[in-house]
């Protein structure tokens, strides 16, 4: 630009010396003003200059992985001029979405990482072709040893007569399943930890020749059995007693059991431990003990120097206590730190075993900051803790949980009881408790976590040491979460740079894994983002270039009077 103008300024300097050595000053003044014009126009010319057009925003097609064509062409019917913008996972061009306001998504849709960019824009969301394969699987990715372990999952428009199976790390099968026709198949895989650290299990599907179809990692870190020593009171024998015990000490915790028979007899039990008995309690006696189960009548029946004692554990020493539950729960929940909701329903199903029914008191847990939840589905929480101290008051609003064993599902029943007890009875409080997100993760994309610590300003390390940006929680002030972007596939970790045993493991499968998975989930995103009402026609301004033919002629008209004149002048 700058020597264009340079040029320009020369030149025009030019001609009014040349014409004050040929004319003098007559006239020079007007000539030197059209010369200016003439110059002026010459160097626009070569400049191209823009000017901004008002533009109605239109419409826009994103065409994403699988979209049907028939849809494409109907909309292309319906709309003459639409934008058609072609998605191919690594975000959008803002150019192209500047120029419309409104825009049909088809196919499988876009990443939940790339969504930001047109929330803005009103969405109709298309689905594409059906999927083929498996669509929806759920399994608990941390594990305790000897813990029992189910694979559950749909798959989409089956082949009848494959087959899939679940291998462990070291390629030994472990159980298999032949599946059927029809439109979907639900299936189950089971097996038994048993020796604890990070391993990667798998999922193959075989065809009848045994040829492999697919295979699918199963990341799952397995820890090492904690014997827990567990006090049981009860107003007076229960079955959910009965087989809580028998659970317990078929998974080798010391137990006691103090169920009342009359106003001043009790029956005592002993499971893996010397025999023993309790009455009153004291800092002796329960200091020998992890967590306490008990029914809400028992302890709004002990004296107040064993209450008081009860409580002083717990926030002083980290006992943990397990209130049963009951309507008594849910009245006199505040003296435990609970709040309660009434949903109205009678028994719902947990994600990982969607055909088992579990009873409840029609009450959920109303989550608050001081409450933690240990079981949830679907925004209701089921069992949870209140942190006091050092220790934890738990309790749940399931019930009748020993139906479970009698109707042959004592996988459901383990998980519950395991995931509770394990939860209430932590006695030392670990530095960090780690969330990561639900979605399968994906190679340098966003993938977030939060992370709950009493350290003022943590500082968060990934694999090569780099500093991840936290946000700190608006109302709970130990509550941040961050985004990290994975550089590699397989195992990940994320440590606190003041504690270097806080460390948190997270899998991160290859872009050719769970393919119809990761499609699944985010049509299903797609669906609950998109499908917004349609906006009013908006306009912007865009940048267009100035015609050069006006330049043309202002020029051609300019040089025609400095050429005619001299010679009007008679010069």
């Amino acid at each position: 630009m700058w020597p264009v103008i340079a040029g320009a300024v020369i030149l025009w300097g030019l001609f009014i010396w040349k014409e004050l050595r040929v004319t003098g000053s007559k006239y020079v003044m007007i000539k030197a003003i059209i010369a200016l014009i003439a110059v002026a126009s010459l160097a626009l010319m070569l400049l191209q200059p823009v000017k901004t057009v008002p533009r109605t925003k239109g419409v826009g097609i994103i065409l994403t992985e699988a979209y049907k064509q028939q849809q494409l062409d109907s909309l292309q019917v319906l709309y003459k001029d639409i934008e058609i913008i072609k998605y191919d996972g690594d975000g959008f061009n803002p150019l192209q979405l500047e120029a419309i306001s409104t825009a049909y998504i088809l196919g499988n849709g876009v990443a939940s990482y790339d969504i930001w960019q047109i929330q803005s824009i009103a969405t109709t969301y298309l689905t594409g072709e059906r999927l083929s394969g498996i669509t929806k699987l759920a399994y608990n990715k941390s594990a305790t040893v000897g813990d029992s372990l189910s694979i559950r999952g749909i798959y989409t428009s089956p082949i009848k007569g494959n087959r899939l199976l679940l291998e462990d790390a070291g390629g030994n099968e472990l159980d298999s399943v032949t599946v059927s026709g029809g439109d979907a198949f639900d299936f189950e895989l089971q097996a038994t930890t048993s020796v604890s650290g990070k391993y990667v299990y798998k999922l193959i599907e075989k065809d009848s020749l045994s040829t492999i179809i697919s295979e699918d990692p199963l990341p799952l870190i397995i820890k090492e059995k904690e014997r827990l020593r567990v006090l049981i009171i009860n107003g007076f024998p229960t079955f959910e007693t009965k087989y809580l015990k028998n659970y317990l000490a078929d998974e080798g915790h010391e137990v006691l059991v103090r169920s009342q028979l009359t106003k001043e007899r009790y029956k005592f039990e002993n499971f893996n431990r010397k025999q023993g008995v309790i009455y009153g309690f004291t800092s002796a006696n329960l200091s020998a003990f992890d967590v306490v189960v008990m029914d809400a009548s028992s302890y709004n029946g002990l004296s107040s120097g064993s209450r008081r004692t009860l409580n002083n554990q717990v926030s002083q020493e980290g006992l943990g206590v397990f209130i049963q539950p009951d309507v008594a729960v849910v009245n006199d929940g505040k003296q435990f730190g609970f709040r309660f909701k009434r949903n109205n329903k009678n028994e719902i199903a947990l994600s990982t075993w969607p055909k088992v029914k579990v009873a409840t008191i029609l009450y959920s847990f109303d989550a608050g900051a001081l409450v933690q939840p240990i079981i949830s589905e679907e925004g209701n929480v089921w069992a949870a803790y209140a942190q006091r101290g050092a220790g934890r008051w738990g309790s749940t609003t399931l019930t009748d949980t020993y139906q479970l064993i009698l109707d042959g599902n004592e996988a459901t029943y383990n998980y519950l009881w395991s995931s509770i007890l394990s939860a209430v009875s932590q006695k030392e409080l670990p530095t960090v408790l780690w969330e990561f997100q639900e979605e399968i993760g994906v190679k340098d994309a966003p993938f977030r976590f939060k992370l709950r610590t009493e350290i003022p300003a943590p500082k968060v390390l990934d694999n090569e040491q780099v500093a991840i940006p936290l946000r700190q929680d608006v109302l709970l002030e130990d509550q941040w979460e961050g985004t990290v972007y994975p550089s590699h596939s397989g195992w990940n970790e994320l440590r606190l740079a003041q504690d270097s045993t806080a460390v948190a493991s997270f899998y991160i499968p290859l872009d050719t894994d769970w393919k119809s998975l990761r499609t699944s989930t985010q049509i299903a995103h797609n669906k609950r983002t998109f499908n917004v009402a349609q906006k009013a026609a908006e306009t912007h301004t865009v940048l267009e270039p100035v015609e050069r033919l006006w330049l043309f002629v202002i020029f051609i008209l300019a040089m025609g009077y400095l050429w005619v004149a001299p010679r009007l002048e008679g010069v």
